[in-house]
C-alpha cells in the first residue's frame, strides 16, 4: 500500500507514514474517526488539556521547559492552549455583554455618564493575539539578566500563562456575574492582579529567583503594562473618532 499523502509504499500493519508522518487511514470514514482526527489535530484533547490546565498550576515550569526543551506530546502546545482559552474569554464576554447585560467599559467624565465603549469587546480575539509579542518583550527584558530564554520562548511562556488565567476567568466570571450584580471595572482590576501574579509565579519557578527579586520585576511590568495601556487607549480613542463608535460630544459636560 502507498501513503495517501506522499506515495511512499507503506507495509500495513503501519500506522503512520515513516516519511512524512502522516497517519495511516485503515477504516472507512465515520463521525467517531472524523472527531477522532478533529480532537487530536486541532485541539490536541486527548487527554493533554486537562493535564496542562493541572499542571500549569503545579509545576508550570515542567509544561513550560518541556515544550522548549522538545517534549511536544505531553501537554498541549501553546498554541492551541491559547487559542481555545481566547475563544473561551470571547464567549464569556459576549455571554456578559447580551446575556447579562454588563456594560464593561462604562466610565465617566465630571461625574456624567462618559461614552460606551464595549464594541472593543468585538476585537477581544485579535487584540489578544496583537498583545502577545508585547506581553513577550516586557518580560524579556525584565529577565534579560538571567540568558535563560529567548524571545521566542517568552512568547511560549506567555502563551501558556495568559491562556491559563483566561480558563480560569472563564469559569469563575461566568456564574459569578450570574448569580451577583457586580461592576465589572472593580472586578477586572483583582483579575488583572491575579493574571500578572500567576505569571511571575510561573517565571519564578523557570528561573528559580526569589520572592524578592520577582516582586520587583513584577512591579516593573505593571509600570510597564500601564505604560503600553496608555499608549493603546489613545490608539483606541483614535480609532473610535475615526470610525464613529465614539463623538466628541460624549466628552461635553451635560
Amino acid at each position: 500500500m502507498e501513503c495517501k499523502n506522499c506515495g511512499h509504499s507503506l507495509r500495513r500493519d503501519f500506522s503512520y507514514c515513516p516519511v512524512c508522518g502522516a497517519k495511516v487511514i485503515h477504516n472507512r470514514l465515520t463521525l467517531k474517526n472524523i472527531w477522532q482526527d478533529i480532537s487530536f489535530q486541532v485541539f490536541d484533547l486527548d487527554n493533554t488539556i486537562l493535564k496542562t490546565f493541572r499542571h500549569m498550576f503545579t509545576k508550570p515550569e515542567v509544561v513550560v521547559e518541556g515544550y522548549i526543551g522538545g517534549a511536544r506530546k505531553k501537554y498541549m502546545n501553546p498554541i492551541s492552549y491559547f487559542a481555545i482559552a481566547i475563544t473561551l474569554s470571547g464567549l464569556l464576554f459576549y455571554i456578559l455583554r447580551n446575556w447579562y447585560g454588563i456594560n464593561m467599559t462604562q466610565n465617566t467624565i465630571n461625574g456624567q455618564k462618559g461614552p460606551d465603549m464595549d464594541f472593543i469587546f468585538d476585537y477581544q480575539g485579535l487584540l489578544s493575539y496583537l498583545m502577545m509579542p508585547i506581553y513577550a518583550l516586557m518580560t524579556w527584558i525584565l529577565f534579560l539578566d538571567k540568558r535563560k530564554l529567548n524571545f521566542t520562548e517568552h512568547l511560549v511562556t506567555n502563551a501558556y500563562t495568559t491562556a491559563q488565567m483566561s480558563f480560569v476567568q472563564f469559569i469563575v466570571l461566568l456564574p459569578l456575574f450570574g448569580l451577583f450584580d457586580l461592576n465589572y471595572q472593580s472586578i477586572n482590576w483583582y483579575v488583572l492582579l491575579v493574571m500578572i501574579g500567576f505569571q511571575f509565579y510561573v517565571f519564578k519557578r523557570i528561573h528559580g529567583i526569589g520572592i524578592g527579586s520577582t516582586i520587583i520585576r513584577a512591579l516593573a511590568y505593571v509600570f510597564l503594562f500601564f505604560m503600553v495601556f496608555m499608549v493603546i487607549g489613545i490608539v483606541i480613542a483614535i480609532i473610535g473618532f475615526m470610525t464613529g463608535f465614539m463623538d466628541i460630544e460624549d466628552f461635553r459636560p451635560k
